[in-house]
Order: structure tokens, then sequence, then C-alpha cells
């Protein structure tokens, strides 16, 4: 499938992004995001640089993003490594059983 070309304003610039079409929905709900971050920022703070801006608003949702991460593993969400760790355990296990399911059948033992 080929990239799409999607064409924003975040904060007044323009910019180009080549996506695949399925993730344009993902894409524009996070210019949204930053452009909201960006303008809020710029309208309450001296800062009117861009790029300074940018970099706030880029710390701004960083905490955001880390807040909502340890609120999750404090109300016992499993992280997604334990997941895995989890899954890859239990594969084995399976494996294992299996493995020695196929040797019963043959009367040998491996």
């Amino acid at each position: 499938m080929s990239n799409k070309q999607v064409e924003v304003n975040i904060a007044g610039q323009p910019y180009r992004f080549a996506i695949a079409p399925e993730n344009e929905a993902a894409l524009l709900e996070a210019v949204a995001l930053v452009d909201t971050q960006m303008n809020k920022l710029r309208n309450g703070t001296a800062a009117k640089g861009v790029e300074r801006v940018a970099v706030m608003a880029a710390i701004s949702i960083a905490s955001d993003l880390l807040s909502m991460q340890r609120k999750q593993q404090a109300e016992g969400a499993i992280p997604v490594d334990a997941i895995r760790a989890r899954i890859r355990e239990l594969n084995d296990r399976a494996d294992e059983a299996l493995r020695q399911y196929a040797h019963v059948g043959t009367g040998t033992r491996g």
C-alpha cells in the first residue's frame, strides 16, 4: 500500500507527512493535540519562538503521558513487558507438552 501525502498546520506552520492511509486519523488526532498545546503555551507564556514553544509542548505532552502510565501501573495495570514474558513462558510450556505428547505416541522419550 502506498503512502498518502497529508498536509497539516501546527501553530500556523505547514507540515507535510507521508503516511499509510490507515494511519491518517491517528496523525490528525496527534496534530490537533500538538497544535492545541502549542497555541495554549504560545498565548500563555512569553515564549514566542516556534522551536521553544514546540519543545515546551513536547515536554508537557510527555509529562502527561508519563503521568497516565504511572497512574495505570498504580491502579494495577499489568505492564506490556510482563504480559509478553508470561506469553513466552506459556508458549514454552505448551511446546514442551507437545514434544512430550509426540514422544508418547512413538514410544520414545525426548
